[in-house]
């Protein structure tokens, strides 16, 4: 009698942990909020967000010594505050805040850059300005950035910044919202620092020159400057590149529709002013012969803070 009950109670024991087992396997294999397991074979982490804010970045070169660069931080302040999300930056040439001529010279032959200032947006449309009189203006510039921000966003980044000590460590996350069909996709992290001086030189101030702009209403206020600006701030400009100068290659396996690909970098900003220092991130694509194929998404953070994918 006895050994049927301890049989009974034996086999219920063995009853409940199976449903306790099984109730558990069930709950594991609920799927995760990003729509399936977290990471693929090879250790791809799947989960990005399908849908981004689109983010249109525009490069600008420029130069202390150079008389008519003056114009072109008016031409982007006044797109920025019409496209708050166009990202800027700013090379500087032969310069105090020149960044090396190897890398630099990389960039500008990348975007065809011929003299300076050139602005190139997305790294394939060329904007600037002159005057209302000449052929290239603010209307045609304003149009080119429209059209920009009307493509849709194939894929977003997220920047996870910190600050240790004189070190600045970066995680940039790109997640893929749609399958990239590229050839190479690459990423591209610039640090930016606002508020640089220097004595910049001003050829609107030239009497042969005066004329043609003074009564432009942007860009008239340079005529009413010295031909040397002393005190002169710069804005967004590049102070290093922590990628390859032509980007690191985002791998074949991070290429497909719900991947995120993940970096890591550091450097040391004991030179510069964290709290006017940003970190830019883009994801550009070329096709087999290196040729630029699209620019896909860019993104900006200051120093110390973080950007979720938006």
């Amino acid at each position: 009698m006895q050994s049927k009950l301890v049989y009974r109670l034996a086999s219920a024991l063995l009853l409940a942990g199976a449903l306790f087992v099984a109730s558990c396997s069930k709950k594991d294999s609920t799927p995760t909020p990003g729509g399936g397991d977290t990471t693929r074979p090879g250790g791809v982490e799947m989960g990005a967000p399908e849908k981004y804010t689109k983010k249109a970045i525009v490069e600008e070169f420029t130069g202390t010594w150079c008389g008519w660069c003056p114009r072109m931080p008016i031409l982007l302040d006044k797109l920025h505050a019409k496209y708050p999300n166009l990202v800027i930056s700013a090379f500087h040439a032969s310069d105090t805040f020149d960044i090396g001529k190897d890398i630099r010279k990389v960039i500008e032959e990348k975007m065809g850059v011929q003299g300076y200032p050139t602005s190139i947006l997305e790294r394939t449309e060329s904007i600037d300005w002159f005057d209302t009189d000449d052929k290239i203006n603010y209307q045609q510039a304003e149009a080119i950035v429209g059209k920009a921000f009307s493509k849709p966003a194939v894929l977003g980044l997220a920047l996870n910044t910190t600050v240790s000590g004189s070190n600045l460590n970066i995680t940039v996350k790109v997640g893929m919202g749609q399958a990239l069909t590229v050839a190479k996709a690459k990423v591209l992290i610039y640090v930016v620092e606002d508020g640089l001086v220097a004595t910049q030189t001003n050829y609107y101030a030239d009497d042969r020159v005066k004329g043609a702009y003074e009564k432009d209403p942007d860009l008239g206020p340079l005529t009413k400057l010295p031909a040397k600006i002393a005190g002169y701030e710069y804005h967004h400009v590049v102070r290093k590149v922590l990628t390859d100068a032509k980007g690191d290659e985002i791998p074949a396996a991070y290429k497909i529709k719900g991947a995120i690909y993940s970096k890591d970098y550091t450097v040391d900003i004991s030179k510069y002013k964290a709290a006017k220092t940003q970190v830019i991130a883009v994801v550009y694509g070329q096709d087999d012969e290196g040729k630029l194929a699209d620019t896909y998404n860019a993104q900006v953070v200051v120093a110390g803070q973080s950007q979720k994918f938006d």
